[in-house]
Formats: structure tokens, C-alpha cells, sequence
């Protein structure tokens, strides 16, 4: 019994100092440190409070398809590449929140990145010429004389098989391909769609009036005739416009073929009408605003070209369904354009929406700075569920 006892006195000391020991290390250990902007963006969505953070912070970035790609760079080390989302006071407001945000820390041992590569490699994007060889009516071989499109495909989000084309604005004399191009493009891949950023000619090149009006047509066939690649329904492609890209694809949706099936080239077998548009901000009236300096129409335009130039003439009833967005302050292009063509749209009783703010500057793309005007891309979203281009496919009245 003695011994017993002694062997019992024993075993029970020797879990006690167990016990001690490992309360002695757990207490001894310093706290895991949060997690900061300078963690992995991998290691940030992995986190479930972290991610909950940046749900709250930066949403769009969260919800982007091309993120995955990046998992392995730090969310400081990507801002240059979004620098109107991520700026330092923005970073600064990420971090203070996973600061004070339990269960945002690192995870101890954690394993190293296995992954170095460029940000902008994770970030690339595949550009396709739109005629193989030089395009016709090109004036040389420069980068200015060869249309392109850019290609932003939803990678991993719920896909509709719907597509665009993305036309930024810049007057016909440059492109604002960043925030009415890139931008909007990434907006349509986080909802289902994949989006093509058009490159079209300019006119300080030398290209005028039809020029871009056939750029528009041959990207909208390209896009249908390689559909199948893409994993895209040839009758759910679109075309969204900002300004002189407003212009442009208010041209491409009433100056539209069906294709000539004996063509050579498969790509001009197909129509090059769009089956929906959106047109932001768009100059229709070539009589008004920054058009009528740009060139697009020639220094002594017939009136044949413009009558090309001015949509607003060509709507029919076989011009697809249409969304419009403009403000009553812009100061380049008038909100009459918007209401002109909006006006021939339903006079031709072709399915509009037409949205104009009270306020605000020309040239704002997604607008994701002004409290007001960011509410356009919603408001666009319900519209697209509406006609059935995204969500469920719905009887959609085209």
C-alpha cells in the first residue's frame, strides 16, 4: 500500500509540473501579431477576420477575379496597380482595423511564400490584334495604327457566358484606358462578364470618320466569332461606351451588318450588332461639345458624314436595349445628348433607362470616389439582371 502510495504521490507531481511547465510557456509566449498590409494577400483572405476586414475596407478588392493571381504579393506591394482604391490613407485605415480586430494576427510557423514572382506577371493581361497583319485602312506598323483588344475574363467568379466591349472616351484623341477602360473592365469580371478593352484608332494618327466606327464593328464580330473560346453566348455580347466611346458605341448599335457569310476571313462572316449597350456620359450631337474639335469628322465634313456621325438619326427598332448614364453639371458634353437619344430610343420603341445626376464632372468612369455618382454601376447591375444578361436567364425583352 505504501508503495502504492509513493508511485500515485509520484505520478501526480509529475503531471503538476507538466501542467506548471507548459503554463510557464504558454504564458511566456509573446502575443501572435496582427496581421498588416504588408502581409500576403494570401495570408489576409486565409484569415477569417482578416478577410472580414477587407470585406469592410475594400470590397472590390476582395470580390476581384484577378486577386487569386496575386495571393502570394502584399497588399502594400499591389497599390501602384490600384492606386485610386489603395491609397496610403486607405492602407493606413486597413491596418488600424486589423489592429483592433480579434484573431487578425499571424499564424505562428506559418509557411514561407512559396511564390516570388512580379506582381505585374500575376497581373498581365492578354491583347489581341484585331486583324491579323495590318488592319485595314493603317497608316504604318506603330503600336497607334494596330486595334487591339484587352482581355479581363472573370477567372473563378460565376461566369454568364455574357460579354463586352469596352470603349473608353479621351475625344477621339487619346484613350482614358485606365479608369473608363481597366477599371470598368474589372467591374464587369467581378459580376460574370468578361469584358474586352477596345484599342480603337485616334485622330492625331490620322484616322478619322469610318475608321473607328469599323474598329468598333470588327471587335464586336471578333468577340462573337471566337465565343466558343471564351465561354461565351454569341447572342449576350455588349458594348459600354464613356464619352467619345459613348459616341462610338451609340455608332456601333445603329450602324450594324449581319455579316457577309462568303467573306474570306471568318470574322466578318458574323453580325456586328450588339445585343445590349451602355453608353456613360456620350457625345451624340456632333454639333456640341469637345466632338466638333476633334477631327473625327475631317476640316470639311459633307453632310453624309454627319449624318454618319450623329446616332440619334440611325435608331431603329432593331437597336438593342440601351442604359444611359450623364450628369445635369457636365461641363464638356451636354446631359442633352443623353435625353436626345434617349428620346429616338423610345420613339423607336426600343427598351431605355436613362439616368442623369444632379451633379458632377465629365470624364468620372465608375465614379467610385463620389458618394452620389458611385451608385451608377448598381444601378446599371439591376438593369443587366433586368434584361437578363447577368443572374438567372430571364425573358429578356430584346
Amino acid at each position: 500500500m505504501r508503495t502504492s502510495r509513493l508511485r500515485n504521490t509520484a505520478v501526480a507531481s509529475l503531471l503538476l509540473a507538466m501542467v506548471t511547465m507548459s503554463f510557464v510557456a504558454v504564458a511566456g509566449t509573446p502575443p501572435l501579431p496582427p496581421l498588416t498590409v504588408d502581409a500576403t494577400i494570401g495570408e489576409l483572405l486565409d484569415n477569417p477576420a482578416a478577410r472580414l476586414v477587407l470585406e469592410h475596407q475594400v470590397p472590390v478588392i476582395v470580390a476581384s477575379p484577378q486577386i487569386a493571381q496575386a495571393r502570394d504579393q502584399t497588399l502594400r506591394g499591389i497599390a501602384p496597380y490600384a492606386p485610386t482604391l489603395l491609397t496610403e490613407a486607405r492602407l493606413k485605415a486597413i491596418d488600424e482595423e486589423l489592429a483592433h480586430t480579434p484573431g487578425a494576427v499571424k499564424v505562428r510557423h506559418a509557411r514561407p511564400s512559396q511564390s516570388q514572382a512580379d506582381p505585374r506577371v500575376a497581373l498581365s493581361l492578354k491583347t489581341i490584334p484585331l486583324w491579323a497583319g495590318r488592319a485595314p485602312d493603317s497608316q504604318g506598323e506603330r503600336p497607334q495604327d494596330m486595334p487591339t483588344l484587352t482581355v479581363v475574363g472573370p477567372d473563378g467568379a460565376p461566369s454568364f457566358a455574357t460579354a463586352v466591349i469596352v470603349a473608353p472616351g479621351g475625344a477621339y484623341l487619346g484613350l482614358a484606358s485606365g479608369h473608363e477602360g481597366r477599371q470598368v473592365a474589372d467591374w464587369f469580371a467581378a459580376h460574370g462578364v468578361t469584358a474586352f478593352v477596345l484599342t480603337y484608332r485616334l485622330t492625331p494618327y490620322g484616322y478619322r470618320h469610318p475608321t473607328q466606327l469599323h474598329d468598333a464593328q470588327r471587335a464586336l464580330r471578333w468577340v462573337r466569332s471566337h465565343a466558343d473560346e471564351y465561354g461565351i453566348d454569341p447572342a449576350r455580347i455588349g458594348m459600354i461606351g464613356f464619352s467619345a466611346g459613348g459616341h462610338l458605341t451609340a455608332m456601333a448599335e445603329t450602324m450594324f451588318d449581319a455579316g457577309d457569310p462568303n467573306a474570306a476571313d471568318p470574322v466578318d462572316r458574323v453580325s456586328s450588332r450588339p445585343d445590349f449597350a451602355v453608353l456613360a456620359y456620350p457625345t451624340i450631337d456632333i454639333g456640341q461639345g469637345v466632338l466638333s474639335k476633334t477631327g473625327i469628322a475631317g476640316a470639311h465634313p459633307t453632310a453624309e458624314i454627319i449624318r454618319d456621325l450623329s446616332p440619334a438619326l440611325h435608331v431603329t427598332a432593331r437597336t438593342p436595349p440601351t442604359f444611359i448614364f450623364h450628369t445635369s453639371t457636365d461641363e464638356l458634353v451636354p446631359a442633352r445628348n443623353s435625353t436626345l437619344f434617349y428620346d429616338a430610343l423610345r420613339a423607336a420603341g426600343v427598351p431605355a433607362e436613362l439616368h442623369i445626376f444632379a451633379e458632377g464632372r465629365h470624364g468620372q468612369g465608375l465614379a467610385m470616389t463620389d458618394p452620389a455618382l458611385s451608385l451608377w454601376p448598381m444601378l446599371l447591375q439591376n438593369w443587366l439582371q433586368g434584361i437578363g444578361m447577368i443572374g438567372p436567364r430571364t425573358a429578356a425583352a430584346r
